[in-house]
């Protein structure tokens, strides 16, 4: 679903975003109260990562073979002055979105069949990771995806807990509604690392009714001035497919605490922009790592809306090869 520390296929120009509302067929909140109504300011702000930023711990990346180093500096992001800043919206919380915002029909529009005469390991996370048998892929390529995927299934539990991501600076982007929660931490979204498990900048949860959310995955990004072709060799292959998002429109959220939040708005008009107080971010490449068995496999999209715009049009991956089911 976004960016940037650098994000996550999640029309018409939309007004702007709805007040939260608790939805009787998704899961409930979490428990968080949202900050209190603030008063309309002006922003003219063309950085993520606001002057004060109040995270507890937050935590310092180990070396790790797959953590990239990337360049330092802040996204430019579209905006408008006389934008309003909304009230925070809690983790968990139910928010109606826009039409056709983060939804989606399982199995939609995913091409790739797998190759004939292929015979591999399926995707289950409990049976070690071994992703070979996919062609065009290098050794080195394989091993990079199944060392993310390892160090992604080792540290991601850190954070099966809302109210610890919640603590450690990570915010709903309110499309719990869709199924799949993305909680971002816009301060990883901005700084100079990517493909780090320790840092990652989204974490993604499944949102069911009378279920606890389920962290099911990270959503990667890369850094907020990075596009397909900044993408690393080693995840430049058919086992590991990078999308953006340049059709999101997002409003900022006051906090009491001063850690960035955006949520989703609404989706870009016929001439690729957002209404006048909503944010559009740019597009960014980030790439989902699952912990938990996936149809498409264990790099794939979301389905449908959410899951982004590939390159060049590329159609989304679906990973049969190394499918599990959810």
């Amino acid at each position: 679903m976004v960016t940037t520390r650098g994000v996550f296929k999640v029309v018409s120009a939309l007004g702007a975003v709805a007040m939260i509302t608790t939805l009787a067929t998704c899961g409930g909140s979490n428990g968080k109260t949202s900050a209190g109504p603030a008063p309309e300011q002006t922003t003219t702000a063309d950085k993520l990562t606001p002057t004060t930023v109040n995270v507890k711990a937050k935590r310092k990346a180990a070396p790790d073979a797959t953590a990239v180093q990337k360049r330092a500096g802040f996204a430019t992001v579209t905006t408008v002055r006389g934008a309003n800043v909304l009230p925070a919206v809690p983790t968990g919380s139910q928010m109606t979105l826009p039409p056709g915002v983060g939804v989606g029909t399982s199995g939609s529009n995913n091409g790739s069949p797998p190759s004939p005469g292929t015979t591999v390991k399926p995707y289950n996370p409990s049976d070690g990771i071994d992703l070979s048998g996919t062609p065009g892929v290098t050794a080195a390529q394989q091993h990079a995806a199944e060392q993310l995927l390892r160090d992604s299934l080792r540290d991601l539990p850190h954070w099966a807990s809302q109210d610890t991501a919640y603590a450690e600076g990570y915010r709903t982007i309110g499309d719990a509604v869709t199924g799949d929660e993305h909680m971002i931490n816009w301060s990883y979204a901005n700084d100079n690392i990517v493909l780090d498990s320790k840092k990652p900048e989204a974490l993604v949860y499944k949102i069911r009714t009378g279920q606890a959310p389920l962290l099911e995955a990270a959503m990667y990004l890369l850094r907020p001035t990075d596009r397909f072709t900044d993408i690393p060799p080693l995840f430049q292959s058919p086992l590991t497919q990078f999308h953006v998002h340049t059709n999101l429109c997002f409003v900022q959220r006051n906090t009491a605490d001063g850690v960035p939040q955006y949520t989703v708005a609404g989706l870009t008009d016929g001439n690729g922009n957002c209404r006048a107080g909503q944010i559009k971010f740019p597009p960014v490449p980030m790439i989902h790592a699952w912990i938990v068995a996936n149809p498409c496999g264990p790099f794939s999209a979301l389905e449908g809306v959410g899951a982004g715009q590939t390159e060049n049009g590329e159609p989304a991956n679906c990973d049969r090869l190394h499918a599990g089911v959810l």
